[in-house]
């Protein structure tokens, strides 16, 4: 792997957290309209759908394989959802900067060199323990510790599906589409 960063995985690294970007803020409106109806059917929203938020640095990890692509991915992606007007406001940076560091520490524990689903998933799956760790003592301080717990884990469950899973089915995706071609990813 070069660790050179070219002109060309720039402007990849940038397509890719300002598309990200675009699917959070529309996800943020969703979220938002929604929230009343899980908080009646379905308490524990995280446990299916939270993981669209960590798709970013998975994703960027896996096209532009260098170091660093995963945080700045998501933190790109965070960037475009806060200035999109995110009910989270400043704390949405925050928030990708968590979930990007996850990603970006298990492609770093793998030396930027294997790049298959199982790597992915668990790239995935730290991105959701990333939320967990910022958005528990934040957005959940008075709940239960059994509570806390179901909410983390679901928070990893769906981020390893939808983050490490999405991001590996949009990367085949692009690939079989002839959009990485240029950048050989």
């Amino acid at each position: 792997m070069s660790t050179r960063w070219s002109l060309l995985d720039l402007v990849a690294l940038s397509v890719i957290g300002i598309s990200c970007g675009a699917l959070f803020a529309g996800w943020n409106l969703l979220w938002g309209a929604l929230t009343p109806l899980f908080a009646l059917v379905l308490p524990l929203q995280y446990l299916l759908l939270a993981g669209t938020w960590v798709i970013a640095g998975p994703l960027a990890g896996l096209v532009i394989k260098r170091r660093g692509a995963a945080l700045f991915g998501e933190l790109i992606a965070a960037s475009v959802s806060f200035l999109l007007a995110s009910q989270w406001s400043i704390d949405a940076l925050f928030s990708g900067a968590a979930q990007g560091l996850g990603a970006e520490l298990v492609f770093m524990l793998f030396g930027y060199r294997v790049w298959g689903w199982p790597v992915l998933l668990v790239a995935g799956a730290a991105s959701g323990v990333g939320m967990a760790l910022h958005d528990l003592p934040l957005y959940f301080a008075g709940v239960e510790a059994s509570y806390a717990a179901l909410l983390a884990a679901a928070m990893v469950a769906s981020s390893t599906i939808l983050g490490g899973g999405g991001a590996l089915a949009l990367h085949r995706a692009l690939r079989r589409s002839g959009a990485l071609d240029a950048i050989g990813a």
